[in-house]
């Protein structure tokens, strides 16, 4: 489904299906957008992405997991859990940059290099939230070794956050061409 901001870059064509039935089907009419940086680059860049993706899930799923009293404190708790909602529209966006081959449309470029970087701030503030939460934790009661891991963890999760969101600058995308419509319909 296209949003309504995309929508003026599809036109509707009619095309023979599979059974010889007339068939109208969106066509990409827009700019195209390709990679500021090299082929290289941005196969590294996107093996980056996907493995710091995959253990900050890792990460989070560790700390879900330990039973902490800080976890089962609500100033500390609620910022951590909120992570997972970011942190799944981060997947999304990493699994359409990792995906992505050749030109890209300009819904695909807003989701990489606008989307994502939203998305990992998101991972970012609300992991830091947390960690003042615990800050206030320890403060207060005192931490234990198995809040100190909840904590560890939290840090790590902050700071792969942070390393991806240092590399927004090489998610640059640049326009490559356009999809031209044709001056008259043919008959």
């Amino acid at each position: 489904m296209v949003s309504r901001k995309y929508a003026s870059d599809y036109r509707l064509e009619n095309v023979e299906g599979k059974n010889g039935k007339i068939v109208t089907k969106p066509v990409y009419r827009g700019d195209l957008f390709g990679f500021s940086k090299s082929h290289e680059e941005v196969k590294k860049l996107k093996v980056i992405f996907i493995v710091t993706t995959i253990i900050e899930w890792c990460f989070y799923f560790s700390s879900v997991l330990i039973n902490t009293r800080a976890g089962r404190t609500m100033y500390v708790s609620l910022p951590f859990l909120a992570v997972a909602f970011p942190l799944l529209g981060q997947s999304d966006a990493v699994w359409t940059f990792a995906s992505t081959k050749g030109d890209a449309t300009r819904m695909v470029k807003d989701k990489i290099t606008e989307k994502l970087i939203s998305w990992i701030f998101m991972v970012l503030f609300f992991s830091f939230c947390s960690i003042i939460g615990h800050i206030v934790f320890w403060i207060r009661n005192g931490e234990t070794f198995i809040d100190a891991v909840f904590l560890v963890l939290t840090v790590l999760l902050v700071f792969l956050s942070w390393n991806l969101f240092k590399k927004r600058k090489d998610l640059e995308m640049k326009k490559t061409g356009t999809t031209v419509l044709p001056e008259k319909e043919d008959d």
